[in-house]
């Protein structure tokens, strides 16, 4: 799994005025599966993702399609780490190679 930390790098207007795509964006890897929880760091300097296990190239290719990152708005900091134990729900989501019995 990884967490990804997106560290805002443009002033707040640019930000704001990317946030409807980049909302969508975010939606659209939801329905995908490839994110599990995301939103705003505090205080509002960035956000946070919590990706599900893949490759990391992977995700950093979906990083790479934000609108964020195509208007050169943040910076990203990607802490890939296996799960090794969660609650039942986030079980599909975590490392596959990690059995259940380890959870």
């Amino acid at each position: 799994m990884f967490v990804v930390l997106l560290q805002y790098t443009a002033p707040e207007p640019d930000i704001d005025a990317q946030l409807v795509d980049h909302y969508e964006w975010v939606t659209q890897h939801y329905d995908a599966g490839d994110f599990i929880a995301a939103g705003h760091r505090h205080p509002r300097n960035g956000a946070v993702i919590i990706a599900r296990a893949m490759s990391r190239g992977r995700l950093e290719a979906i990083l790479a399609t934000d609108p964020f990152a195509l208007h050169k708005l943040v910076r990203y900091e990607i802490v890939e780490f296996q799960a090794l134990r969660t609650i039942p729900e986030l079980a599909a989501y975590a490392d596959p190679l990690t059995t259940v019995a380890q959870r």
